[in-house]
C-alpha cells in the first residue's frame, strides 16, 4: 500500500519545537500566524517558557524565588500577559500591564571588543521567553538551512560540518568572499523588523506585547535580550534566499552578521558584494570595509602553495583540514593551566571552570588539532578526571536540592 502525504510528512518532521510538545498540536507552515496572543496567556506555554529560561540560570536569586512559588508566579505573569493590551482595549487589571523599565547599559570587554549589554528583568526576561516560544517555528520555519547562530542545534559546529562537505567536493570553491555588518545590533531598527513581522502575523495583541518589549529601543536591538537575536535573524532571511536564488552564488553561509561565500566565479562574488551593500543601505545598515574576496588555498603544479585558507564561524578552513583559530587555543591552554594550578596546590577545581574547558574542549574534538592537545592539554590536565569532577559535584548538588524541597513540604 502506498503512504498517504500526511503520513509522509508526519515521517519527515522529526523535529518538534517546544510549543508544539506543549500545545500537543504539530506545528504547520502558512503564509499568516493568527491566535498567537491566545497562546502566550496559556499557563502551559508559560511554564515551558519558565523552564527554557533558568537554563544555566538555576544559582540566580530571583530564579530560585519563583521555584518556591512557582503556580502563583506563573499565574502573575499570565495575568501581566492578559492586561498587557493595546489603548482603547478593556482590561481587568490596568495596573497589571507590563511596562519595561528604563536600563542602564553595562559595558563589557570581551575577545578584545567592547559590547554595550542591557540585562533585562526577570519578569521582562520570561515574557521574552514566552514571545520566542511562539516566534521559533516561525522564524526558524522559514530561514535559510545554512543560517547559523542563534538557532537552537545550528551552532557554529553544525556549520564547520557543512563546510567541510562542500570543500571535499572541491566543487565552487575556486574563490571565496567574505563580508560582516559593521555594528549590527546597534544600527538594527525596529521600525525596518516590525512591516517584515506583520506580513506574516496576523495578531494585534501579539505585536503589541512584543512592541512593548523594544519601548526604550526604537533605533537598536539591544545586546542582552533574548528577543534581540531572533528578530536580527529575522530581518536577513529575506538577503539569505536573495544571495542563494537571485544571485545563484554556489554555497553561502551566515553566521549571524557575518557572511562566506564561495563560487568558481570571481565576478559573481564581487557582484554579490556590491548587491549586499545596496541592500542593507535599504534599511540604514553598513558593511565593513574589510570585506575580501580572495582565491582559495591550493598548490600549483610546481609544488608552490598559492591563495589562503577561510577563517569563519571561528575555524580555519584548508583543503585537507579544519584548525582552531589561535586565540580560542591560546584560551583553552589558560584554563588547563590554572586547573593544573589548582592540582598541583592540591585545592578543588571550580565548577564553572571545569564546565568550561570541558565545553571548550569540544572544539579540540572536531578538529585537527590533536596534535597541540598532546603538547599543551595533555600533560596538564586529565580530561576523564574533569568530565568525573564535574558528575560527582552535579550529583551533590541534585542531592541538596532534593533535600531542601522535602524540608519546605515537610514545614509545609
Amino acid at each position: 500500500m502506498f503512504e498517504s502525504g500526511e503520513e509522509i510528512e508526519d515521517k519527515m518532521h522529526k523535529f518538534k519545537y517546544d510549543i508544539e510538545k506543549e500545545t500537543g498540536i504539530p506545528w504547520k507552515k502558512k503564509k499568516s500566524y493568527r491566535y498567537l496572543y491566545t497562546l502566550a496567556c496559556q499557563k502551559g506555554v508559560i511554564l515551558r517558557a519558565f523552564k527554557r529560561m533558568k537554563r544555566g540560570k538555576s544559582d540566580r536569586k530571583d530564579i530560585q524565588m519563583v521555584e518556591e512559588d512557582l503556580d502563583g508566579w506563573v499565574e502573575k505573569i499570565q495575568k501581566i500577559i492578559q492586561n498587557t493590551k493595546p489603548a482603547g482595549w478593556k482590561v481587568e487589571n490596568p495596573e497589571l500591564e507590563f511596562k519595561p523599565p528604563k536600563h542602564n547599559p553595562v559595558i563589557i570587554k570581551e575577545a578584545g571588543k567592547t559590547r554595550v549589554i542591557y540585562v533585562p528583568t526577570m519578569v521582562e526576561l520570561w515574557i521574552q521567553h514566552v514571545i520566542v516560544l511562539i516566534l521559533e517555528p516561525i522564524i526558524q520555519g522559514s530561514s535559510y538551512h545554512h543560517s547559523y547562530s542563534s538557532f537552537p542545534k545550528r551552532g557554529s559546529h553544525r556549520g564547520m560540518k557543512a563546510m567541510k562537505r562542500w570543500i571535499q567536493s572541491g566543487k565552487g570553491i575556486r574563490n571565496f568572499a567574505q563580508c560582516d555588518i559593521r555594528h549590527f545590533y546597534d544600527h538594527a531598527k525596529y521600525k525596518f523588523i516590525r512591516p517584515k513581522l506583520l506580513k506574516r502575523i496576523k495578531d494585534a495583541l501579539f505585536m503589541y506585547l512584543i512592541d512593548v518589549c523594544l519601548t526604550w529601543f526604537p533605533d537598536k536591538l539591544p545586546l542582552g535580550f533574548y528577543l534581540s537575536q531572533w528578530l536580527a535573524n529575522f530581518l536577513l532571511q529575506e538577503l539569505d534566499f536573495l544571495i542563494k536564488c537571485k544571485l545563484k552564488i554556489a554555497h553561502f553561509i551566515r553566521y549571524m552578521d557575518n557572511f562566506t561565500m564561495a563560487d568558481d566565479n570571481k565576478k559573481k562574488l564581487h557582484m554579490a558584494i556590491v548587491f549586499i551593500k545596496q541592500w542593507l543601505g535599504k534599511i540604514r545598515l553598513k558593511m565593513k570595509g574589510d570585506w575580501q574576496v580572495f582565491r582559495f588555498e591550493y598548490i600549483k603544479k610546481n609544488g608552490r602553495r598559492t591563495g589562503r585558507e577561510v577563517s569563519a564561524m571561528g575555524w580555519l578552513f584548508y583543503r585537507n583540514r579544519v584548525i582552531i583559530r589561535k586565540h580560542t587555543l591560546i584560551h583553552i591552554a589558560r584554563i588547563a593551566r590554572k586547573l593544573n594550578k589548582k592540582k598541583m596546590e592540591k585545592k578543588k577545581y571550580p565548577l564553572r571552570l571545569c564546565k568550561g574547558f570541558i565545553s571548550l574542549m569540544g572544539w579540540i574534538t572536531h578538529s585537527d588539532t590533536y596534535e597541540w592537545y598532546l603538547m599543551y592539554i595533555k600533560p596538564l590536565i586529565s580530561v576523564r578526571a574533569v568530565k568525573r569532577i564535574i558528575s560527582k559535584m552535579d550529583k551533590e548538588a541534585n542531592k541538596n536540592a532534593r533535600m531542601e524541597n522535602r524540608e519546605l513540604l515537610l514545614t509545609a
